[in-house]
């Protein structure tokens, strides 16, 4: 939890939020922090890192296509005007209308795509998390290159102020020798030359050091302020050591532990997958679906119907009260009564006010169903089994993509196990003659260092030329250049065999 304060303090500053902080307070900065702010921040390895969401997905959509039906759900509105519809040679009259319908299905197909698919999700996803623990070794291993970059750069431009300030030197030293008759003018305008030459050098190396440090911060992802990108200070050291290394454990190891072969690995299973996949189109399907069904319909117009039906009542009711008189006069007639249920035709069969009030209501209450008073249909239950006989090659070609991808990353995953063998080897190789060369280049800047100031003291003496001072230092500044290369050589070989083996190694002996 430390550590973590540490780093969000440390990406504060390094976004510029922090207001209270000094414009001159120096911000540290680790390798560590480096790797783990560029993994929070680099736009590209983000952008790896969002492949994650759909391969979740995909393998939650296999599933649920394997174990839970599709659900549909619809709902429409229409209305139609009044007008005349035909049907044949008859013509039908038709109100204006409010409509409504809705629709509810569950369906579920299974097939060979549908079985197969949930083990080729999964294989995807985990090629996706190897591709992106891939992609952070390389970040991590970009970092640390471009890190021991602005590192070197800044030692060689320390290095040529160091020169600078010894041509300083020099430059007083002759002026002195001139001065004193023990010099010539000609040797302080050497001087002053070999001076102005070194002032050059180190305003450029002093620049190098400043473009790789903005480089670095590019690959954080962050956005420094302009005056704060010079108090970024890099603060992890390296160690040289001689290495003690067995090549081919290491390319053993590498071949087991690279991300970059087993995200190609990965992406192989994947492939098979998708071959299965191609060759269940050659399975039957089974289709299963449900639906229920419901619509409305209500007349935007309702009194014309309303007074038509109410008026046929009444006439109804009329024709019904005269044939039960008509019964009833003939009845007495025969028999001399009246049975009692034919007593008051007009009790009995008469339409009274009410009972238009009550049909209009009825009528209308029928009527306003728009648009949510559904009639429905009765449930719906199918089922479908197909085989496909023939459909083209369509399938036959998936088929055939799918094998040849299979095959290309066979392919390509041999050539990775041969360039990481190559690699592994190449970079055990680099790091040990690394190494010598850093020892080697280090006698070579103690001898030249030795010879400088055998050179000062012999000029001052008066025992030598300012032209030997001049070869002196010469040698002694490309001595101080190589041994300062040959380090961070050593350190970017290091950091090339463990990109290559795929994690960080330790070879001390």
């Amino acid at each position: 939890m430390k550590w973590r304060a540490v780093h969000l303090t440390l990406v504060a500053c390094l976004f510029g939020v922090v207001g209270a902080l000094d414009a001159q307070q120096t911000i540290r900065l680790t390798l560590e922090d480096a790797i783990e702010i560029a993994r929070e921040n680099n736009p590209n390895f983000l952008a790896t890192l969002n492949d994650m969401g759909p391969a979740r997905w995909g393998v939650r959509a296999a599933n649920s296509n394997l174990f839970l039906p599709d659900a549909n759900i619809s709902f429409a509105a229409s209305w139609q005007d009044a007008g005349i519809d035909r049907v044949g040679g008859a013509t039908f009259p038709q109100p204006s209308v409010l409509i409504s319908n809705y629709s509810f299905s569950l369906s579920y197909s299974l097939n060979g795509q549908t079985l197969f698919a949930p083990s080729q999700a999964k294989a995807e996803k985990t090629a996706t998390e190897l591709r992106i623990d891939d992609a952070d070794i390389q970040l991590a291993n970009n970092i640390t290159i471009v890190y021991l970059e602005v590192l070197r750069l800044q030692a060689r431009a320390e290095q040529a102020e160091r020169e600078f300030r010894r041509t300083e030197e020099h430059l007083r030293l002759a002026e002195a020798r001139e001065q004193v008759g023990a010099g010539t003018r000609l040797e302080t305008m050497q001087a002053d030359v070999a001076r102005g030459q070194a002032e050059v050098d180190m305003v450029i190396a002093f620049n190098r050091a400043r473009v790789s440090k903005l480089r670095l911060i590019q690959w954080l992802g962050v956005d420094v302020p302009a005056d704060q990108t010079e108090n970024i200070e890099l603060v992890s050291e390296f160690e040289v050591f001689e290495p003690s290394v067995n090549i081919q454990a290491l390319v053993n190891e590498a071949t087991m532990t690279n991300p970059s072969l087993i995200a190609m690995r990965a992406d192989r299973d994947a492939a098979n997958s998708t071959v299965k996949v191609a060759k269940s189109a050659f399975l039957p399907t089974l289709s299963l679906q449900a639906r229920w069904n419901g619509f409305t319909r209500e007349e935007t117009d309702i009194d014309a119907r309303v007074e038509n039906s109410i008026s046929n009542a009444e006439s109804n009711s009329q024709s019904a009260v005269g044939l039960c008189n008509t019964f009833n006069e003939l009845y007495d007639a025969s028999t001399g009564s009246v049975p009692p249920q034919f007593s008051d035709c007009q009790g009995d069969f008469g339409f009274t006010v009410d009972d238009a009030l009550f049909l209009d209501q009825t009528l209308r209450q029928a009527n306003d169903q728009f648009p949510f008073s559904f009639s429905n249909s009765p449930l719906t239950i199918s089922a479908f089994f197909s085989f496909p006989v023939f459909t083209g090659f369509d399938r036959q070609l998936s088929v055939e993509r799918a094998v040849t991808q299979r095959n290309d990353i066979e392919y390509g995953i041999r050539g990775l196990e041969l360039q990481i063998t190559a690699d592994v080897t190449e970079a055990t190789h680099n790091l040990e003659t690394a190494y010598q060369t850093v020892v080697v280049q280090g006698d070579n800047r103690e001898r030249a260092r030795e010879a400088l100031r055998l050179a000062t003291e012999r000029y001052q003496l008066g025992a030598g030329t300012f032209l030997e001072l001049l070869d002196s230092q010469t040698l002694t500044t490309l001595a101080e250049v190589d041994y300062i290369d040959a380090i961070f050589g050593f350190h970017l070989s290091m950091a090339a065999l463990e990109a290559a083996v795929g994690h960080a190694l330790d070879l001390q002996p």
